[in-house]
Order: structure tokens, then sequence, then C-alpha cells
């Protein structure tokens, strides 16, 4: 049970780490961003204490260290619930988002500031145009 846990943890925790290190991303959702930053805390900790001790029988012995992992895991899916949410609210106010992935509307969201990155998902989004001058 503790395996599996860590295991839905990393890897839910590896797909948002970028998304939520955007400071834009972060403005826009700022409770998902502090439950992000709860897991985070949680994430790093439970990793310096793995390599604290790289005794795989210590670490699955330790109760604490299971509860922690799936109070990180309900975090998790909150925010990820939560970045549904956001992505659909943003689809319904520019419906032209429907014609890209969660991944690329992600892209889009989080590099506000540079125009730049929009550009290779134009194609997508309107017929006919390929690139902004």
């Amino acid at each position: 049970e503790l395996l599996d846990n860590w295991l839905t943890c990393q890897s839910t925790w590896q797909y948002l780490e970028p998304i939520f290190s955007s400071p834009d991303i972060l403005k826009q959702m700022p409770e998902e961003g502090d439950k992000f930053n709860q897991v985070d805390t949680t994430w790093r900790d439970l990793m310096e204490a793995a390599h604290a001790t790289p005794s795989v029988l210590t670490l699955a012995k330790d109760p604490e260290r299971l509860a922690r992992l799936e109070e990180a895991n309900k975090l998790l899916e909150e925010i990820q619930k939560g970045l549904a949410a956001y992505l659909e609210l943003k689809r319904l106010a520019f419906p032209r988002f429907f014609f890209l992935s969660n991944d690329e509307m992600l892209e889009i969201l989080s590099e506000t500031k540079d125009p730049t990155r929009v550009q290779p998902h134009l194609k997508k989004c309107f017929e006919g145009i390929d690139k902004l001058q």
C-alpha cells in the first residue's frame, strides 16, 4: 500500500510541478497553488528522509509516511479537479480551446507573457494561420 501511494504521488507530482512552478498559473489558481505547495513540501521532506535512510524496510515500517502520502494524494486529486474545472472555464470563454489538449492549453496559459509560445498551437485553433509576426 505504501509503494502504491508513493508511486501515485510521485507521478502526479511530476506532472503538476512544472505547471505550478509558473507564476502566471499560481496567480490564476491561488487555492490550487497553495495546496500544491503543501504537497511539494511533503514530497520533498519524504524524499530527503528516503535519501537519508536508504533502507526500504525502515521506510516501510513508518506508519506516518503512509498517512502523509495518502494525504498528499488526496490533495493532488483535488488539485487535478480544480485544474480540470479551470481549463473547462477557459474553453467555455474561448471555444477554440476545445481543439487543444489540456497540456497544450496549460503551455499557452502558463506563458502569457511570451506570445511566441502560442505559435505552435495556432494551426489547431485557426484554420489557415500558421504564425504571427
